[in-house]
């Protein structure tokens, strides 16, 4: 393996880590009254203001409206999926249906769709890794939210805002990647201001009718800081580095993370099964970024026979 595709699957996993704060942020938020749609649009509005903020201290903030002048265009695609369809489905579904039900589709959803999409780009079927990388990570996934009995696949209006989620990530993940969006602060300063401008059509109503406590306002400083600003940077720098089918793959132990972070956090524990479902999804990413031919292997075995 060579050390850019390495580099990018380190900060693959670190926009995994970023992003397993989500849940525990979220639900303190909810607690608060603050509802989906508030979260979602003032999370990305606060990293707005400060991504614009750094790069106005920056001596290359030229860079910037140069970015927004030649690109704005594939940057107005990328946030239309990677935060509005995102974003706007993910708390739809949220509201309607069950956290286990939502995470594990989208997550499933965005996972398979971004391999496919991969697939009908390069013209050709799935390689034996990428087959069994699919098959080892939805089954972990299952097995870590289907513990509480918790997951319904019954066909509703959440199970569809779901999959469109994650379909909607999965389509930011794949264009990035082909649309050469690239990584660094002009790239999220304009996702960020298109993101918010999509964000704000579906709460534009409710957008002001917020209590804001300096607790919710700390909440939302850290969502917005870690894995928004912090979860997005890393991801888009993964994308510069490693296929974007690696990138999705990677940020499946993301609620491994959020697991962790559930525990020392929440109190909440979790039960050997759902352990068994996050090792099921390294042993597929291992499989997939540290393929093991069959050659090797018997070459292997061979060597050890002839000594």
């Amino acid at each position: 393996m060579n050390k850019t595709k390495f580099s990018g699957m380190v900060y693959a996993l670190l926009a995994a880590i970023f992003n397993g704060t989500v849940g525990v942020l979220s639900v303190k938020l909810f607690q608060s009254g603050v509802s989906p749609s508030q979260v979602a649009f003032y999370k990305c509005f606060i990293g707005l203001i400060i991504i614009f903020s750094i790069i106005l201290l920056s001596p290359k903030r030229n860079d910037f409206l140069k970015f927004i002048r030649a690109r704005w265009y594939i940057v107005l695609v990328c946030a239309f999926f990677g935060f509005f369809i995102l974003y706007h489905f993910e708390t739809h579904a949220y509201s309607t249906t069950d956290v286990s039900t939502v995470v594990f589709v989208l997550f499933g959803s965005a996972t398979l769709f971004s391999f496919i999409l991969s697939a009908i780009a390069e013209k050709r079927f799935f390689g034996f890794k990428e087959i069994q990388a699919m098959i080892l990570s939805v089954i972990g996934l299952y097995l870590i939210f289907a513990e509480n009995g918790n997951i319904d696949l019954t066909i509703n209006a959440g199970l569809i805002n779901a999959l469109i989620a994650g379909l909607g990530y999965g389509l930011f993940l794949f264009l990035s990647k082909k649309l050469k969006l690239g990584a660094g602060f002009p790239q999220l300063g304009t996702l960020f201001l298109f993101g918010c401008l999509f964000l704000y059509i579906p709460v534009h109503g409710d957008v002001l009718n917020v209590t804001m406590t300096v607790e919710i306002f700390i909440l939302l400083l850290l969502l917005a800081i870690l894995p928004t600003i912090a979860g997005f940077w890393c991801t888009t720098k993964a994308l510069t580095l490693t296929s974007s089918q690696s990138v999705q793959l990677i940020e499946l132990s993301e609620p491994i993370f959020a697991i962790v972070f559930s525990v020392i956090f929440l109190g909440q524990l979790s039960s050997p099964i759902q352990y068994l479902g996050g090792a099921l999804i390294f042993i597929a990413i291992l499989l997939h970024e540290f393929p093991v031919s069959l050659q090797k292997i018997k070459s292997l075995f061979s060597s050890r026979s002839v000594k």
